[in-house]
């Protein structure tokens, strides 16, 4: 009897033991979700600046236009970043096909505006500000998807 009694007990310790190690493997992909937060969130704040930037270079004085567009597409980086504490897989890989949409609508634009140099220009232009939010977008993705995954698992969502 005595072993019986010891066979609940220890079952329940390691059920417990198992969910405390799921909500470690879990609070590192939190940890990794939020970096990709803050690449969405830094991707907004540079797509804003780059557009202002631009604005004034190119033309030299405010233009409306130009603004509201600059605010809705950081707007969109800025609503993605929120999302992903919703649904962080759907809401990163939402925000990285985004992210390269918007450079290669950058490199069309230009490339008709200005030709292949512009192209070029759009191309090279921030390269490494892209490089490191491409990265910092697409290193989570499997960890977001766990996560997303855990969470309607546990209807948290």
């Amino acid at each position: 009897m005595n072993v019986n009694e010891q066979t609940p007990a220890n079952n329940n310790d390691i059920a417990e033991f198992h969910d405390q190690i799921r909500e470690i493997e879990l609070e590192g992909y939190e940890l990794r979700v939020k970096k990709a937060r803050n690449a969405l969130f830094w991707a907004a704040g540079l797509i804003f600046a780059g557009e202002m930037i631009a604005m004034i270079r190119g033309i030299g004085q405010f233009d409306t236009s130009i603004f509201i567009t600059a605010l809705i597409e950081s707007g969109i980086f800025i609503l993605l970043a929120l999302w992903t504490r919703k649904k962080p897989y759907t809401a990163i890989l939402a925000g990285l096909i985004t992210f390269i949409t918007f450079i290669i609508l950058a490199v069309v634009i230009n490339t008709l505006a200005f030709g292949a140099e512009g192209a070029l220009r759009a191309i090279v232009g921030g390269i490494i500000v892209k490089i490191v939010i491409l990265v910092a977008l697409i290193r989570p993705l499997k960890d977001a998807k766990e996560l997303q995954k855990a969470k309607e698992e546990k209807n948290i969502l």
